[in-house]
């Protein structure tokens, strides 16, 4: 619960004062009646005992009248009640065993007075024994003394008590007013600007200042508004500064977008053109199959026509079957260069993002051909070993193929060049090879693409994903294959792109992907 400053003073004061209060309207005044009282009943007592004293003493001497005045010692005082004597007796009462203490009062001052001889001090009365002894008589003197004296005085203790309490609760009322003044209301003041400054007013200033530690408090807050009124002038400068070089960046980013776009497409070219060689060398193949069965085929038709000629059916049926076949191996030769036409139109074009049921043990395959083929379309001299190790418990699942056709392109491309980079240098017994390999793990595909080049230094290996990184010479590469290629095997199919590499013996490239059906 939030209380003001101002409350918890007041509430102080008023504790303080109504303690003050208990002890000078309660507390004191019992104390100071129950001396009082103590006091009286000690007098009293003090007096009882001077009298038996005289009354003891006239006893012993035989002397009847000393014995009055001692009784009479206390006449004039006007507390008095009554003095009385009493005497002691010894009896045996009839009927009864044993014996009792009888009680006579021989004489009492005033005479008119009848006291109780067991001396009980009443509301009004209090009532002092003091016994004496002789061996004329045995007894004891009873003085009582009125109580009129302790109220007249517990009365001006309890006026006492009141008047110091209002004067308490008055000093009380003064204090809280002044604490209010000079604490909660500059107090109040620093939390009323302090919360416009929150707002955004910088204008506040305290101008009532005490000479305490709430007067450096308000100088403190006068000049805190004042570093806060300079700090945002300087900040509206730096953001008309901000706000300019804002709009150069944007500018900026809007030509590094655009030249990014023209990276990544000279990027994307830059591989059709490699592919588009190893196109060439593999589209010859069956092209070749083609021409020479379509020839045979011109030679067998022109044999046909011969043979129906002469009759021979036999041999009609024969060369049929002949042209038949050849047929079908034109057809089957003439497909295989649509599908390498295809693949190469799949790869110029950009991706639609739509996965589709693939073979990824048919891409990679291609794909390792069609780079080999297309680097040695570049360097006649250059040959290289290539295996595959295809798991053919994968069959087809979804992908968006012409994306990670690009990826496998990329890497086994790059993985030719560092077996390629590495032959140059003329290490001896080296046989350069580059393997593709493919495994089904649990609900995962993995293609890895390995090289036994010189690998990646260590000292670079954390960059190689990062874009337009690159080791190659200025003019061969963007730097953006990787990058790409990383991109979309993680953020495209939600897979992972890795590599593993020993410096001087080769590197590991493994995408691994979820199995979807």
């Amino acid at each position: 619960m939030w209380i003001s400053l101002k409350t918890k003073i007041w509430l102080s004061i008023c504790s303080i004062v109504f303690i003050f209060t208990f002890f000078s309207y309660y507390y004191f005044p019992r104390q100071q009646e129950k001396l009082l009282v103590d006091n009286y009943n000690s007098e009293i007592q003090n007096l009882s005992n001077t009298v038996a004293l005289g009354v003891k003493i006239a006893l012993k001497e035989q002397n009847f009248e000393g014995v009055q005045m001692a009784m009479e010692f206390v006449k004039d005082d006007p507390r008095l009640q009554f003095v009385c004597m009493l005497s002691y007796d010894t009896i045996r009462e009839p009927g009864k065993s044993g014996f009792q203490l009888k009680k006579t009062i021989v004489t009492t001052v005033p005479q008119n007075h009848q006291p109780d001889p067991e001396g009980v001090s009443s509301d009004s009365v209090i009532v002092k024994k003091a016994e004496f002894s002789t061996k004329t008589m045995s007894g004891a003197i009873l003085l009582g003394f009125n109580t009129k004296a302790i109220a007249q005085n517990k009365k001006r203790i309890m006026v006492t008590a009141l008047v110091v309490s209002l004067e308490i609760l008055l000093v009380g009322i003064l204090i809280g007013f002044l604490l209010a003044k000079h604490i909660s209301k500059p107090v109040e003041a620093l939390r009323n600007a302090a919360e416009k400054v929150g707002e955004g007013d910088l204008d506040q200033k305290i101008t009532s200042i005490n000479r305490d530690e709430i007067g450096d408090l308000s100088i403190a807050f006068n000049k805190m508004i004042d570093d806060l009124a300079k700090a945002r002038a300087d900040l509206n400068d730096k953001n008309i500064i901000l706000v300019n070089t804002n709009k150069t960046l944007n500018n900026t980013m809007v030509e590094l977008k655009e030249t990014h776009a023209q990276l990544v497409q000279s990027e994307k070219m830059a591989s059709l053109g490699e592919l588009t060689a190893g196109i060439a060398h593999e589209i010859q193949n069956p092209l070749n199959f083609v021409n020479n069965f379509s020839e045979l085929n011109t030679e067998l038709i022109d044999e046909l026509k011969e043979e129906i000629v002469k009759g021979n059916f036999e041999e009609v049926d024969a060369i049929a079957n002949d042209i038949k076949l050849n047929e079908q191996k034109i057809n089957h030769h003439g497909k295989r260069a649509d599908s390498i036409v295809k693949g190469m139109l799949q790869h110029s074009r950009n991706s639609t993002g739509l996965k589709e049921v693939t073979d990824i043990n048919t891409l990679a395959d291609e794909f390792l051909r069609l780079s080999y083929h297309g680097l040695r379309a570049k360097d006649k001299s250059f040959n290289a070993t290539m295996n595959t190790q295809f798991d053919p418990s994968i069959g087809k699942f979804n992908m968006v193929s012409q994306d990670i056709g690009r990826v496998v392109l990329n890497l086994i491309t790059n993985a030719f060049h560092a077996v390629r980079e590495k032959k140059a240098q003329q290490p001896e017994g080296y046989s350069p090879t580059v393997t593709v390999i493919t495994e089904k793990r649990g609900d995962k595909v993995v293609l890895i693409v390995r090289d036994n080049g010189n690998g990646v230094p260590e000292k670079i290996l954390d960059k190689i994903f990062q874009p337009f990184f690159t080791t190659k010479p200025t003019g061969q590469g963007t730097g953006l294959g990787l990058s790409m290629s990383y991109d979309i095997i993680t953020k495209g199919h939600d897979g992972e792109l890795q590599v593993k590499t020993v410096e001087g013996e080769g590197s590991d490239f493994i995408i691994t992907l979820p199995f979807l059906v």
